[in-house]
């Protein structure tokens, strides 16, 4: 599967100096206008939500929107606005919402009951499906979140190595545990580029446990060669997402990924892709077959569960199998007698009908050739507008998903990622928000596409930016 991977690439245009005031922020009076029952839905929910929303990452100053439905490539709020939607879930819509064949799949699954907490043949169908389209998971256990499937991929690798510590990219994002909750982002990372120090992103995660996490410069293969040697005789895992999201689209440069799988290879360190976001996106096979890397161990979510709770981690047989118990005998002779992953919702039928739905429709490689045609229209129109506009951004893009960084020529590092004008972007996302475009969150936020996405779509979503980058003139 050829997937394209635009790194981010230098501008033809010198920008055009300091920020315009003219049009900046027109965007708030017409959000407080469009969005009056939205307003009244926060101050209700308020009064039994934190911030009146269910995540942190869902808060909008000065109140968030509220979604009625949503249908194909569009979303509708509780107002009756109406917006192309390029969120998508944060990447888990690959196909659009309300897909027939997955909701045909989810409804004949609740005409059987809900959940029983016991096995169903669908576990080994959906199972299997994976292992086909990722070879190099041998055997899987499910999750109902990315927070889960890395949670318990790092503790089934430190239950295999016998080691503790485990080892993260700076600016990596790999779910709320606290083992991951590092570095992910801060006014301020600790320690030099190179040498990168455990920053933490949350209140209420022991300083403890940042003795038991290494974090490494993604792009950086001598510094993270250095690091992960020095630690070697203590290191279980590194972990890694193949495309760093979280940053935006920040793509392995310089065989990356190929030079760290070398490396924990020869220092006896397990390798974990984290595929929550790029698994089933980038191709059938994840970023893993695009990048033709073999990984120990492999985090799904988002895409796999066709719109439904729906997580798993698997990959080699050795590793795996430490999930199960070597005796027994009862009381066993050793204790504890195996590394444990276990959930009441885990398997959960109703979303492994709709994954496996999804999966299904995935074997259809005109899926994956018609999200490849909308993304090369998409994401390098993007970038011609900004150049027409003389603005200094450029569009990062790998597969179907994809970033603007505003205020940057070239990014090739996580704290070069970071250091671009966030700021712009969340001010361009709510002035495309107000006319009717939602591209990724409107505070700044990757940028997604799927196969209900249009031509028509498409066209309407470059006007759309195109309008926001005059409004926000750099």
């Amino acid at each position: 599967m050829k997937v394209k991977c635009l790194p981010t690439r230098k501008g033809t245009r010198k920008p055009v100096g300091k920020k315009s005031t003219e049009g900046t922020a027109t965007y708030a009076k017409k959000y407080a206008s469009m969005m009056k029952n939205s307003k009244a839905e926060y101050m209700r929910a308020r009064n039994f939500l934190p911030g009146g929303v269910e995540s942190n990452f869902r808060h909008l100053d000065p109140f968030p929107f509220y979604a009625a439905r949503a249908d194909g490539s569009r979303i509708y709020d509780i107002d009756g606005n109406e917006y192309i939607d390029f969120l998508l879930s944060q990447g888990a819509i690959l196909f659009g919402h309300r897909k027939r064949e997955i909701e045909k799949a989810v409804t004949q699954q609740l005409k059987k009951g809900a959940n029983t907490a016991i096995p169903t043949e669908l576990c080994a169908d959906v199972a299997r499906m994976i292992s086909c389209y990722v070879p190099s998971v041998r055997l899987l256990r499910f999750a109902n979140s990315g927070t889960e499937a890395t949670m318990h991929a790092l503790r089934t690798a430190r239950g295999f190595t016998g080691k503790d510590k485990i080892a993260k990219p700076e600016g990596g994002y790999h779910g709320m545990h606290d083992y991951v909750l590092w570095s992910i982002w801060a006014p301020k990372m600790r320690g030099s580029k190179k040498r990168p120090e455990p920053t933490p992103f949350s209140r209420g995660v022991p300083e403890a446990v940042a003795k038991t996490v290494i974090v490494f410069p993604f792009n950086d293969i001598e510094a993270t060669y250095d690091i992960l040697h020095k630690e070697r005789d203590n290191l279980a895992a590194v972990i890694t997402e193949p495309v760093m999201a979280n940053v935006g689209c920040l793509v392995p440069r310089d065989s990356y990924l190929g030079e760290l799988r070398k490396i924990c290879s020869e220092l006896g360190i397990l390798l974990i892709l984290d595929e929550v976001i790029t698994g089933f996106r980038l191709a059938r096979g994840g970023a893993q077959e695009v990048f033709k890397v073999k990984p120990d161990l492999t985090t799904f979510g988002k895409a796999l569960g066709g719109g439904f709770q729906m997580a798993a981690f698997g990959g080699r047989k050795d590793v795996m199998t430490e999930l199960l118990s070597s005796d027994d005998t009862w009381p066993p002779k050793e204790w504890p007698m195996k590394t444990y992953h276990a959930g009441t919702y885990s398997a959960h039928p109703v979303s492994l009908a709709a994954s496996g739905a999804a999966l299904r429709l995935m074997a259809d490689d005109r899926v994956y050739s018609r999200l490849r045609r909308i993304s090369e229209t998409f994401y390098p129109g993007l970038q011609q507008l900004i150049e027409d506009r003389r603005i200094t951004a450029h569009v990062a893009a790998c597969g179907s998903m994809g970033h603007i960084y505003f205020g940057a020529r070239e990014v090739r590092t996580v704290r070069e990622a970071l250091n671009t004008r966030w700021d712009v972007l969340g001010e361009w996302g709510m002035e495309c928000l107000v006319r009717g475009m939602l591209f990724g969150h409107p505070k700044g936020e990757k940028m997604f596409i799927s196969t209900a996405h249009t031509r028509g779509d498409i066209e309407m979503a470059l006007e759309v930016a195109d309008s926001g980058f005059h409004a926000i003139r750099l």
